[in-house]
């Protein structure tokens, strides 16, 4: 444990988080984060009320139109909520929240490739053993390349709202109280406690994102910042939801998609009304996933 932990501590991430001016204790500091991520979750959702009903009134509201200005007024204002604690109240550049990094568009790319790849082999496996089906969805609509477009836009600020909130800010405060692999777990539980409420929860879909949580927490800790973490988190999200066609989370409302997965098999292996976050396959290909990173990282700290 104290091998693994040693380089976790050593991590850019941890580093910069210790160069604020407020110094809390690990309650207070789980409580500020559900007090900003709430106060940004009231606010962007009273702000994207009228804008939606307006865009709605003019009839150019398109359901991916809706489900994308949603994400982005909502998931826009809990960013700003964080950026202005760290730089107001913490007095840090923005930037000490997981910003920093040599080059954040390739590792946002390589995020990306990781989310598909991982997403796509899960949804695979599914196919393969013949319990999902993946006909087409809107292949036919004409607008369905701009729609995705959109879409594509709301999951990037969606992805990037829960990163800096957990992974950027959470994770290293508390792992300066305390150790990155503590951190890691009460963080991972967290992010699963924060989709209870979602349709179709089980207690196998509770387990998978608590999984996923500590799979992007290890990922983003290793790489130093959150660019990969955000390119991975809205990758996934964007291909369950509107590649694939599957619900993200339990929300099966996500705009266009260029398939439509009908899932035929068991819900302990595609997850059900859930999405395949719930199910036995993605539970295994997380778990191979974070073995994989931590045999990286140990090999990388032995030679």
């Amino acid at each position: 444990m104290k091998r693994l932990n040693l380089p976790l501590k050593n991590s850019v991430l941890f580093q910069q988080a210790d160069t604020g001016k407020v110094k809390l204790n690990i309650p207070i500091t789980i409580l500020i984060y559900f007090a900003l991520w709430l106060i940004g979750l009231a606010l962007g959702r009273l702000l994207a009320m009228p804008v939606i009903n307006l865009i709605k009134h003019s009839g150019e509201l398109t359901e991916s139109l809706s489900v994308a200005l949603r994400k982005f007024i909502v998931c826009g204002t809990q960013i700003i909520i964080f950026f202005s604690w760290v730089k107001f109240a913490e007095r840090c550049p923005v930037k000490s929240i997981g910003f920093q990094g040599g080059k954040p568009l390739q590792s946002y790319i390589i995020g990306c490739i990781v989310g598909v790849c991982t997403i796509s082999a899960v949804t695979a496996v599914l196919v393969y053993t013949g319990e999902v089906k993946l006909p087409s969805g809107q292949i036919q609509d004409r607008y369905l390349i701009i729609n995705i477009s959109i879409l594509a836009l709301g999951w990037i600020v969606q992805s990037a709202s829960e990163e800096i909130a957990i992974r950027g800010w959470l994770i290293p405060r508390l792992g300066n109280r305390t150790n990155p692999i503590i951190a890691i777990a009460i963080t991972a539980v967290i992010f699963g406690i924060l989709h209870l409420f979602s349709s179709g929860v089980t207690v196998l879909s509770f387990v998978n994102l608590t999984l996923s949580g500590i799979f992007f927490a290890v990922y983003a800790i290793l790489n130093g910042n959150i660019w990969g973490t955000c390119g991975l988190h809205f990758a996934w999200n964007f291909a369950l939801g509107n590649i694939y066609g599957f619900p993200v989370s339990g929300f099966l409302a996500n705009g266009s998609t260029v398939f439509k997965a009908q899932e035929i098999g068991p819900a302990f292996l595609t997850g059900g009304s859930f999405g395949p976050e719930g199910g036995l396959v993605t539970t295994i290909m997380l778990s191979v996933a974070i073995i994989a990173l931590v045999v990286k990282e140990k090999r990388k700290s032995y030679s």
